[in-house]
């Protein structure tokens, strides 16, 4: 497990492609997507602390869908992100460790060294983004945003980023 102490600074949502671009960070059409809804807000100033873990690591050994994870994490001093940290969670983590398959073969699976931010499901529809997760490609850094239907089960090493309860 690792923990990171993220800073959270309002600042316009239309100023994220900018922002992103400005740190070298690319992103995908998902991303775009999940950042154009209108639930998706930066919040207030605040500082939390961001739990990376693998779902082995906080007791789904057998991997889960995004379903039992929220039922699991209820039970933990994790919760769900706010919708904007895996933007922050990105600016902030420059030296994620590298994907050793930088190709996406089209298998609709979790990258290696992929993290993905559990954060509310804010439409139902399986064609909208789910989320985010990140990515370090080549020493390129990716915020990507995510697809999946209810019934699809991640691995149990597949990394996610939870926010603690308290910091």
């Amino acid at each position: 497990m690792r923990k990171i102490v993220l800073r959270i600074e309002p600042f316009p949502a239309e100023q994220i492609p900018d922002m992103l671009k400005e740190h070298g960070i690319l992103i995908n059409h998902y991303a775009e997507v999940f950042f154009a809804h209108p639930r998706f807000s930066i919040g207030h100033s605040r500082e939390t602390t961001v739990t990376i873990a693998s779902l082995k690591e906080i007791g789904l050994e057998n991997g889960a869908t995004v379903r039992e994870i929220f039922m699991h994490i209820s039970k933990t001093g994790l919760k769900a992100c706010a919708l904007s940290i895996g933007l922050f969670l990105r600016l902030a983590w420059t030296d994620q460790p590298q994907n050793q398959n930088s190709i996406l073969n089209g298998t609709h699976s979790s990258p290696d060294q992929a993290v993905t931010v559990l954060s509310e499901i804010i439409e139902q529809d399986d064609a909208f983004p789910k989320g985010l997760y990140l990515r370090n490609v080549d020493a390129n850094l990716w915020l990507r945003g995510y697809i999946c239907d209810d019934a699809y089960r991640f691995p149990g090493d597949a990394m996610f980023a939870f926010e603690n309860d308290a910091i």
